[in-house]
């Protein structure tokens, strides 16, 4: 499970950060995607897309910035347990990787603050702190800076998070990431009207589809993962009959955008 818990730090919410505009020079250590990437491929096994990677594909294929698609800010407040915490936070994390890649500062600030308040209330004190939102704030513009605070931060706050043995709040947090991020392609290709290029991405989802059913099979005594797992499992059979090399049918998208918004709006309430 750490491997989750660093991977999720280090891909899902700090390169979320880096956009495709330009970069500014920064007075501090220079950080760049192709160093975030060259130490995720060096010390982590990841077995599933990150939301940035899926945000960048998105992007790439011209998909246009829809901002009623993320997880209303304000619904923070409705996440008490941990587990609605743990979830919410990749829900989140996803929703910040997307509004991150497309540039939306105003919309990245809101995401990064509701990301603190669930840090915040998973119980790591310190690192997540209110002079590093300060930072965030100041360097909205410099990507190469924000790149440097956030993945800091939050390296921080999971090393805290696997010191303290709760590597069960990383692989929530990592699943609720990637339906996210589906969630929202699908989405997308819908409203584009099949776009081919959202399509293969949506079908080259269906080894993380897998992949986080099998893993939460494994936790069967852990009641926060019990919880999770029938939704994993619901999406890893939804995927039946998908040949991800060979792409998917419209009723196959249609069938997995009305199975992963289920199993999201379950999560965010």
């Amino acid at each position: 499970m750490k491997n989750y818990l660093h991977i999720f730090v280090l891909a899902t919410l700090a390169s979320a950060v880096i956009s495709c505009g330009g970069k500014k020079e920064t007075t501090t250590e220079k950080v760049t995607t192709a160093n975030v990437k060259e130490v995720v491929k060096r010390e982590f096994d990841y077995p599933i897309p990150t939301s940035y990677e899926v945000t960048t594909l998105l992007q790439d294929a011209d998909a246009a910035f829809v901002l009623d698609i993320t997880n209303p800010v304000e619904n923070v407040d409705k996440y008490e347990t941990q587990r609605a915490k743990a979830l919410n936070l990749g829900i989140y994390g996803a929703d910040l990787s997307y509004a991150s890649t497309y540039n939306m500062n105003e919309e990245t600030l809101a995401l990064i603050k509701v990301t603190k308040t669930l840090v915040d209330g998973l119980d790591v004190p310190g690192v997540f702190n209110e002079s590093m939102v300060n930072r965030i704030e100041s360097n909205i513009d410099n990507q190469d800076s924000l790149i440097l605070i956030i993945t800091e931060s939050f390296y921080n706050t999971y090393e805290q998070l696997n010191k303290t043995g709760q590597e069960k709040l990383s692989f929530l947090v990592v699943s609720a990431s990637w339906i996210e991020g589906l969630y929202i392609t699908t989405q997308l290709a819908v409203s584009s009207n099949y776009d081919p290029r959202l399509m293969s991405i949506i079908a080259k989802q269906k080894t993380g589809a897998n992949v986080l059913a099998e893993a939460a099979a494994k936790y069967v005594e852990d009641e926060d993962i019990k919880a999770i797992a029938p939704l994993l499992n619901y999406m890893k059979l939804t995927y039946d009959g998908v040949e991800p090399e060979v792409g998917i049918t419209k009723g196959q998208l249609d069938d997995i955008m009305k199975n992963v918004e289920s199993t999201r709006n379950e999560i965010t309430g």
